[in-house]
């Protein structure tokens, strides 16, 4: 089975249109719909249907969309270790960390990765999550280190629950909460969904408050001080800086591994997961939006 056809595939069931899938994949429709004729009858399956108002997939399109998609996964992957063999030469893998945790969680996933990864040449650099998407939407990072769920991530994340980061409303000490003027996350920032939901559970005292717009947890930090606000900050970073925290609020982010190939299995990701749980490796304070 030609993994370029299931790659034409799956480019067909992201644009919903098979012109458009064409004049990416630099082919005439008529070339692209007699491959995807050749692989429905390679299966004897209908996979796609086609219509006026562009192209879906068929029930049984739907259930072998994941498969598919593996496939293609493991065939770029296979391509990488030839491509590498060929040239007699390490592959290079980026990988962005998170500049949340402290060295000491860093180092511990980075020996990590240098050790499971040991075939690849790996270089390491360290962002806050909207910018680690941004290197992966970009091509410039391989895997990287966010904290929350992505709203807008087609590649596969794994959850790294040793790390879950707890998320507290809180303000500088002295500061009366009835006055507090809000700060805001931009909507980039996963602490965003934290303010939405302390905010709704806040109603109607929230509603004709001042808001201050932050994009990290040092600005809400300033925010306190310099504007009296009340904001999201980390548990830790709320203990350390000996903040007043707002009672009945608490939440938690969940930590993700994004890899764009499949490089890691989910034995590697128990692995990290039990490497990060131990004592050695505990979860220092946060020092930034994530």
């Amino acid at each position: 089975m030609d993994s370029k056809v299931l790659k034409h595939f799956l480019k067909i069931v992201q644009l919903g249109s098979l012109t458009a899938a064409a004049d990416d994949a630099c082919l005439t429709v008529q070339a692209l719909a007699a491959q995807i004729k050749k692989l429905e009858q390679h299966m004897g399956l209908r996979l796609l249907n086609r219509t006026n108002k562009g192209v879906s997939l068929t029930p049984e399109g739907q259930q072998m969309l994941p498969e598919i998609t593996a496939m293609v996964r493991t065939a770029e992957q296979l391509q990488r270790k030839v491509d590498q063999l060929r040239q007699h030469a390490p592959t290079t893998l980026h990988i962005a960390l998170n500049s949340t945790f402290s060295l000491d969680i860093n180092h511990c996933i980075m020996n990590f990765m240098m050790d499971t990864l040991h075939g690849y040449r790996i270089v390491f650099s360290s962002s806050e999550s909207p910018e680690n998407l941004t290197k992966l939407a970009s091509g410039d990072a391989d895997m990287a280190v966010v904290i929350g769920c992505p709203a807008h991530c087609d590649d596969p994340m794994y959850l790294i629950d040793a790390l879950k980061v707890p998320i507290v409303a809180a303000m500088a000490p002295g500061t009366l909460l009835a006055q507090a003027p809000l700060i805001k996350p931009v909507a980039e920032c996963a602490y965003s969904r934290v303010f939405d939901r302390f905010v709704a559970l806040h109603q109607p005292w929230v509603q004709g408050k001042a808001v201050y717009d932050s994009g990290s947890e040092q600005v809400s930090m300033s925010l306190m001080k310099s504007r009296g606000g009340v904001g999201m900050v980390s548990q830790a970073i709320a203990d350390a800086h000996h903040l007043t925290v707002v009672p009945d609020f608490r939440d938690a982010l969940d930590v993700y591994l994004v890899m764009k190939n499949p490089l890691l299995s989910e034995q590697d990701i128990a692995a990290l997961n039990m490497l990060l749980s131990l004592p050695t490796a505990s979860v220092p304070p946060a020092l930034a939006w994530g």
